[in-house]
């Protein structure tokens, strides 16, 4: 067995910001036998993925920070895209935390079908098969984050990020192509999904993997590759579900843990500065709702003076990766690209916003989508993402692999003074730079 594992107590990690891989320092030592104390190093690895969708919410078209609250010097750099001069306070996008989760990933993937049997609660495939597909999101974060868009024609060229499969101290890591770390995923979600013991996981440890979020994740990833045929086919696998009705006062809003929707709960997209009014909605982001009609308004937002202010995702019970809704919407926007299949896309789009919507406006939205053709309902879907994943961090993502249109926002700082922020159409900085806790000392890793 593998006896690198001196990381369950505590260690230093300087995880690709050098030439070496690992630099451990062991605080105590505990070395995995069991199927239960894989389990706990499996916890842990949950436990330490990186919490940063509210930075991308603020990069984006969907809120800012009040030039008045405490929280302006923290967020200003990510809202106004100006990497070259981040704040003292600014906040980081993960890199050190995301290749610590795989490094659990990769510890437990190595030797766990080795592990001694000492319950019947836990196998050993499950647990690998939980590792790797944890390992598959965590390389597909990172690419999404630090690389550019999958672009079929350029990827084998275009610089990814370094893939991390396996513990090798001696490792000199640097990027590898865009179609390499896709590769490398897919890979994962397969053998994984193979290994997969559980359909899905009950509410209580709906943060772990399962059968279904295995299959949503191989389907947001088909979408991100624009492969609409297979993106189609992987969210029709999970198609139909259950879909919280909004016209029903008592239905749980999907963005909970315990939603009737929740598939992956793992991820705490906002963060308490969203919840004490620090930050609000960006006026075009709003312009997007029926204010009145649309029923998500009232749940996923408060009213501040004029403004609209987020009351989503920013409580412990509010976590959320992958649910139901999702499916309808990668399987909508993949058939509106694929010839022929436009009444399928307008279907599921459909099915979804009935959910969502008072039922006089759903039968107005209905008869307008029904009147759509492709480019429309291309555009209509992107629009619907946006209104369903507010605050979720899908929307930085995209803008980035749909148009990365031209984004300004004017707003006041601190001294208030009128300020405006571009961020141009093709933008570069839609790819965000590699952190300078990973560029300092790997020279591979230069931008």
């Amino acid at each position: 067995m593998n006896r690198i594992y001196i990381l369950l107590i505590g260690f230093s990690l300087t995880c690709f910001t050098s030439c070496n891989y690992l630099d451990v320092k062991p605080v105590g030592q505990v070395i995995p036998e069991s199927v239960t104390e894989y389990r706990a190093m499996m916890v842990s690895a949950y436990d330490l993925f990186p919490q940063y969708k509210h930075l991308l919410s603020v990069r984006s078209d969907e809120a800012f920070p009040y030039g008045s609250s405490s929280a302006f010097n923290d967020y200003i750099s990510v809202a106004s895209w100006d990497e070259s001069n981040p704040g003292t306070y600014t906040m980081a996008y993960p890199w050190l935390m995301m290749y610590k989760v795989i490094f659990y990933a990769n510890s437990v993937i190595a030797d766990v079908m080795g592990a001694e049997v000492d319950t019947h609660e836990d196998t050993r495939e499950q647990l690998k098969a939980e590792a790797l597909l944890l390992r598959a999101y965590a390389h597909f974060e990172l690419v999404n984050l630090y690389a550019k868009p999958y672009a079929a024609n350029t990827a084998a060229t275009d610089r990814g990020v370094p893939i991390s499969v396996k513990i090798d101290i001696e490792q000199n890591h640097k990027p590898e192509s865009i179609e390499e770390v896709y590769g490398q995923i897919l890979a994962d979600i397969k053998e994984g999904e193979e290994l997969m013991q559980i359909e899905e996981q009950p509410a209580n440890l709906r943060y772990r993997f399962s059968k279904k979020s295995a299959k949503a994740l191989e389907a947001r990833v088909r979408l991100y590759r624009s492969e609409w045929e297979l993106a189609l086919k992987a969210a029709e696998e999970l198609l139909p579900c259950t879909l919280a009705n909004l016209n029903d006062p008592a239905t749980i809003s999907p963005y909970y843990y315990n939603s009737q929707e929740a598939v992956l709960s793992l991820e705490l997209t906002t963060h308490t500065d969203f919840a004490v009014k620090k930050i609000f909605m960006l006026p075009g982001m709003m312009d997007k709702y029926n204010k009145t009609e649309d029923l998500r308004v009232a749940r996923y937002f408060t009213i501040s003076g004029k403004d609209y202010c987020p009351n989503k995702g920013n409580k412990k019970t509010m976590k959320m990766t992958f649910r139901h809704s999702e499916f309808y919407l990668i399987a909508a926007e993949a058939a509106a690209h694929i010839d022929g299949k436009a009444e399928v896309a307008k279907k599921y789009l459909k099915q979804l916003i009935e959910n969502r919507l008072t039922p006089v406006y759903y039968t107005q939205k209905a008869a307008e989508i029904e009147g759509m053709n492709r480019q429309e309902l291309i555009n209509e879907i992107a629009d619907e993402r946006a209104r369903e994943f507010a605050l979720e961090g899908h929307r930085w993502y995209d803008l980035r692999r749909t148009t990365r249109p031209e984004i300004v926002k004017v707003y006041k700082g601190q001294d208030q003074v009128e300020k405006k922020a571009v961020l141009k159409q093709d933008d570069p900085r839609y790819t965000i730079r590699f952190p300078k806790e990973a560029t300092d000392n790997n020279i591979n890793l230069k931008n």
